[in-house]
Formats: C-alpha cells, structure tokens, sequence
C-alpha cells in the first residue's frame, strides 16, 4: 500500500511545488508522510462539509485545489474557521495535500483546462501560465460567446463587460486578471474570461474597450477535481479515488 509521502513525491514530480508562487502554500499541509492510503477524496476547497464526507467515506487523504492552510496562523482552535476545520482533520488522522497556483500555470493544469473548455485546440500560454490566449474557429457576437461560457461551466453566475465580435479570447482561471492582461487583451483584441473581478478592472476593460466574461472562481477551476481524479485514478490503483459530491459551487 503506497503511503502519504509516496502521493507527495508523485504530485511534486508532476507539478512541482516550487512551481508555485511565492505568496501560496503548497504540498503537504495535514498529516504524516508514513501514513497509509487506501482512499482520496479529491475537491476544490477543504470546507467542514467536505471534511464530513471524507470522514463518512472513510479517506485517509484530501487532494484539494486550495490551501487549506493559506495566511500565516499563530494558533490552531475552534474560534477560528480555519482552526475549526484543522482540528477536525487532525483529531480524525485525515491528511491534506493541496495544489494551487502551481497547478493552475502546469501545461495540463486549470489555464489550460479552462481554454478547451471554451473550444481551444491549439493555444499559446502567456503571462508565465496564468492565461491562455487562442482564436475561435469562427467570430461570434459577443452575446452568443457569453452563453458558451456560462454553459460550457456550467455556471449560473456571469457578468458581462463590452459588445461586438469574439474572435480570440485569453482565459485565466480563479483571480487571474492584473493590469498586464487587460493591456495583452487590448493589444491582440481577445475577449478576457476570468473570474473575481474587482471594480477597478472591470472599470478598466470597460473604459478600454476590452471585453470581459467574468464567471464564479468555482466555475473556472471545477475541471480540477475530474482532471486530478483522472491523474491518481492512472497512477494509484490500489487506492479508491472518490470526487467530493459537498464541495460545490456556492453561487449555484
């Protein structure tokens, strides 16, 4: 039976965890490295609902997209969110791997799943991999465009900024937008599909003449937990991969 340091080595080959920018925090965040496992329970987010169901399911191990751990804490109890749901994993010997950022820019990683999704076939990574720029095989008006992407995440929460035709589009999966890329989709005329938009960006797309898709953080990195099931699914088969069925999306 492969234990919790063999999946940490496995995962690090793949997507390295220096990878991973400097503010993040990656790789094993909960547990011992000797640990056996026999099952993983793959999700986005490390909620209380999520750690249930890893205890119902029996798991030893949570593969998740974000930290569970993210800022820095100097105190680990139940007075706090995160105190909460660290003390419920230790107190029931459930580990925690999770991977981020370094996921996200992987040339198989969330950019990149986001792209397909949107019906890129050949593509170019840009912005050190936190985007994705590709033309659509034919130009759409920009209203049948944002219908693609709402159905193609299968999200229930889209807003728009501009008008006209969409012929090239870059996406960039969770809180990807910066200055930068609005400036890159200005130049090359792409649609920018995104996600948590602050006011001063959309602002900025709408005063440049930039047109903005922006989708739940949920939505534009769901493909994560089928993707990493696929990927320890192929590489684990001893071990039980489950999907988190608690872990959704908020806005849904």
């Amino acid at each position: 039976m492969c234990t919790i340091g063999d999946i940490v080595k496995m995962l690090n080959a793949a997507f390295p965890f220096e990878d991973a920018l400097s503010f993040d925090n990656v790789g094993l965040l909960v547990g011992k490295k000797e640990q056996e496992v026999s099952k993983i329970l793959v999700c986005l987010d490390v909620t209380h609902a999520v750690v249930k169901e890893a205890k119902e399911c029996g798991v030893q191990l949570i593969v998740s997209h974000h930290p569970v751990i993210f800022r820095e804490i100097k105190r680990v109890t139940d007075e706090s969110y995160t105190g909460g749901i660290l003390l419920d994993l230790i107190e029931n010997g459930l580990s925690v791997i999770s991977l981020h950022t370094n996921y996200d820019r992987a040339e198989d990683g969330n950019n990149v799943h986001l792209a397909r999704a949107l019906g890129a076939k050949e593509y170019t990574l840009t912005e050190d991999g936190f985007a994705v720029e590709f033309a659509l095989e034919r130009p759409l008006p920009f209203d049948e465009f944002q219908r693609i992407v709402k159905t193609a995440l299968a999200d229930s929460v889209v807003r728009c900024v501009g008008e006209g035709t969409v012929d090239r589009v870059i996406t960039s999966c969770g809180a990807g937008i910066s200055e930068g890329l609005i400036f890159r989709a200005k130049e090359s005329g792409a649609c920018l599909v995104t996600s948590d938009v602050k006011h001063n960006y959309a602002s900025m797309t709408a005063d440049l003449g930039v047109r903005l898709v922006e989708t739940t953080h949920y939505a534009s990195e769901w493909s994560f937990t089928k993707k990493m099931a696929e990927y320890l699914l192929g590489k684990l088969d001893k071990v039980e991969i489950i999907l988190s069925r608690k872990n959704t999306n908020p806005y849904a």
